[in-house]
């Protein structure tokens, strides 16, 4: 059993200095030692994560180290945070210094509003550590005020007051009236554009809500501007809800300027050049969230050079993209920020095809951006990171697929990422740096494929350093050819290449995944969803991985974690929109194994799976072992949530799971029985108005072998 890895990088002036699982590697000249000083603490929260970033002064040799831990309010049990990262002023990041200090790491996959505390210790030989505990709270899903008033709007082009007897006629003269706390009922119809200035304010959003079937059609009629536009160009707008409607025919779809606290989910964005569009450049967005909408651009894929059209162009901070499908723009999913740093933005469970330059980009982005369980497919790049500004970013599990390029665009002297348990085949090398500067990075746990080399990386760090180990590369290119280039300097297997670099990697092949057929060359389309890089069983990828602090949470489901996107045996995750009702169809439940004797451990996860809306409310499991079982105390675990073990054969969970798409909770059961017979153990979840299901495991217990007759002819 490999070691759970513990994540603390030094980043040194001239040359590495960083320690990973206890081995260093320090620099050829090393600075005069000075004690660190440390500064402010920042914290962003998202629904699901929260970042922290800690300023440093002093350490001008660069070997302090920081950890991050958390728990929610009232919990005894400190749980590690995901990997840390240094930013220091002298790294050069788009060639010019960085001129930036500080540490900064996430807690991963949290509960939506909750209470967590955090606890960051600095440490430094030199003089100057300390631990700081500060409290942040996650967000919730805005919602509509029921207390609010509730008006109703129909086509036409103007009049009315709002009352289902006399409803405003027309968009604009409902935008016209908006107060805080109000709700706009659209009617199916044709609607002209319209302009929002008026917002609302915490707990008070103006909310625009349709029919959610694509009846209430807001029609550009081909203007060049936005269908619909919120704010001015010299002011914030803020708290506001656009759902249900279907908004087409212009240049930009929403033309957000200058938005904060904005919730666009479940539209129809169609006929566009920009989907939803942060076109100012003041830095002053914030709290965006972008879920569960279909964008269709007019940009032709495959195409030609850089077009500047994009699905969803946010800047600033604290924005969530998830579960949109986004085809046919230049780049399909932005959150570049164009002025002023960028923090704690979240990129996940989108659909991404047809994208002409890039699937996701990130560039620019400073601390604690997060892009997981994405599906890229027919794009020039998967996702984007030229540069991020120290970091960390961390890519997760995403699924990348006929790329015309890299599967993680690493130019302009990007310096601070993690990718992670990603799979990416195309044609052309699996990976590579086109020659551009990159550092301060760690590749842990993918499985990435090609048909030239696995990997080819031409650039020298300049300073920092590379951490690639516990990946899988593979490649179809002959035999007698290298597969590897690494420093400019070709090697003939991943056995062959430097000490410290893959030296738990796998060698990987297509074969391994259940459908990675690639069309004939990266400009032939694969249809989104046509193919399956789950990997098949037998797989040598299976437990290759390593543990990975809070980057694993949730997803390891029977022993060490498995190389690429997936974990073998569970189902795939859902992308793009979700239903507006929650959807625990896709819940499971699995045995360790199919047969076991008397006196054996099983050990079952029960897995929930949610492909629909958030679920608020409090999801209750129940499940009580068979009479043929015991319960090994001490063994019951959840990937959030509560557990309770303490009236055996019943075992229970509660937890609300939020936006968190999987929750798994695992224990041990002995086989105390002598009989022969099939043993069923079904789980209960009961997740109140969402349904309720039963999955349910079937082992067969102290099976008998079975001899046939020996035939002789």
């Amino acid at each position: 059993m490999r070691n759970r890895v513990h994540l603390l990088l030094l980043v040194g002036l001239s040359a590495a200095v960083f320690l990973w699982i206890g081995t260093a590697a320090r620099a050829n000249t090393v600075a005069t030692a000075s004690a660190v000083t440390p500064g402010a603490i920042r914290a962003d929260a998202t629904i699901n994560h929260i970042g922290v970033l800690w300023e440093v002064s002093g350490d001008s040799d660069l070997d302090s180290t920081m950890t991050l831990e958390f728990r929610p309010q009232g919990s005894a049990t400190w749980q590690p945070g995901a990997p840390a990262m240094r930013a220091y002023p002298t790294i050069r990041v788009n060639d010019d210094p960085l001129d930036l200090n500080y540490w900064a790491a996430s807690a991963l996959f949290l509960e939506a509003d909750t209470t967590y505390e955090l606890r960051l210790t600095l440490n430094d030989p030199d003089g100057g550590g300390q631990t700081q505990t500060v409290t942040t709270t996650t967000r919730d899903w805005p919602q509509p005020n029921p207390t609010g008033r509730q008006l109703y709007v129909v086509p036409g082009s103007g009049g009315g007051d709002g009352s289902q007897g006399n409803p405003f006629k027309g968009l604009q003269a409902a935008a016209d009236q908006a107060q805080p706390g109000d709700t706009y009922y659209i009617a199916s119809g044709t609607y002209a554009a319209f302009n929002l200035v008026r917002g609302g304010s915490e707990g008070q959003p103006v909310s625009f809500v349709g029919p959610n079937d694509g009846t209430a059609i807001i029609d550009g009629a081909g203007t060049d501007r936005g269908v619909i536009t919120l704010g001015v160009f010299d002011e914030t707008i803020g708290h506001i809800i656009i759902q249900g409607v279907t908004i087409q025919d212009g240049g930009w779809g929403i033309d957000a300027q200058n938005t904060q606290h904005i919730y666009i989910h479940h539209n129809t964005i169609q006929d566009v050049d920009f989907g939803i569009y942060n076109r100012r450049q003041n830095g002053w967005e914030l709290n965006q969230v972008v879920c569960d909408n279909v964008i269709t651009g007019r940009t032709a894929w495959p195409g030609s050079g850089i077009p500047g059209e994009r699905g969803i162009d946010l800047r600033g901070t604290g924005h969530i993209v998830c579960h949109n499908e986004v085809q046919n723009f230049g780049d399909c999913i932005s959150v570049q920020p164009f002025t002023g740093p960028s923090y704690g933005n979240d990129v996940y469970g989108n659909d991404v095809s047809y994208c002409v330059d890039d699937g996701i980009e990130i560039d620019y982005n400073q601390a604690n951006v997060r892009v997981w369980r994405n599906r890229v497919m027919n794009a020039r790049m998967g996702v984007s990171l030229q540069p991020i500004r120290g970091g960390p970013a961390y890519v997760i599990r995403n699924e990348l697929f006929n790329l015309e390029s890299v599967p993680f665009k690493m130019h302009n002297y990007t310096t601070g990422f993690i990718v992670a348990h990603n799979t990416a085949a195309k044609n052309g090398n699996g990976h590579g740096d086109n020659g551009s500067m990159w550092r301060n990075a760690i590749f842990r746990n993918n499985l990435i494929l090609g048909t030239r080399y696995a990997f080819e990386f031409i650039t020298v760090p300049d300073e920092g350093f590379r951490d690639f180990d516990y990946n899988g590369w593979g490649t179809t290119r002959p035999g007698s050819q290298p597969f590897f280039k690494w420093d400019n300097v070709r090697y003939d297997r991943i056995s062959d290449l430097p000490a410290g670099v893959e030296d738990h990697g796998v060698a990987a092949a297509f074969a391994d995944l259940t459908n990675a057929a690639l069309p004939a060359d990266w400009d032939v389309v694969a249809v989104p969803g046509s193919r399956d890089l789950r990997l098949v069983n037998g797989s040598n990828m299976i437990n290759a991985g390593t543990e990975l602090d809070n980057l694993n949470d949730g997803f390891i489901v029977n022993g060490l974690p498995d190389l690429g996107a997936f974990e073998w045996g569970e189902p795939l995750p859902l992308y793009g929109p979700r239903a507006l009702t929650a959807d625990l169809s896709g819940s499971t439940k699995m045995a360790s194994q199919a047969e076991a004797d008397q006196g054996e451990v099983v050990t079952y996860t029960v897995t929930i799976q949610n492909s629909g809306v958030p679920l608020t409310e409090t999801v209750f499991v129940s499940d009580t072992l068979p009479a043929e079982l015991t319960y090994m105390p001490g063994s019951m675990s959840a990937s959030l949530g509560t557990i309770n073990d303490a009236n055996p054969p019943l075992l229970t969970w509660s937890g609300q799971p939020g936006d968190v798409p999987l929750v798994t909770i695992t224990y041990a059961a002995t086989v105390t029985s002598a009989d022969r017979s099939w043993v069923t153990n079904t789980a209960l979840i009961d997740a109140g108005t969402a349904g309720q299901v039963t999955p349910k495991a079937v082992v067969l217990i102290n099976g008998q072998a079975v001899f046939l007759p020996v035939v002789r002819r």
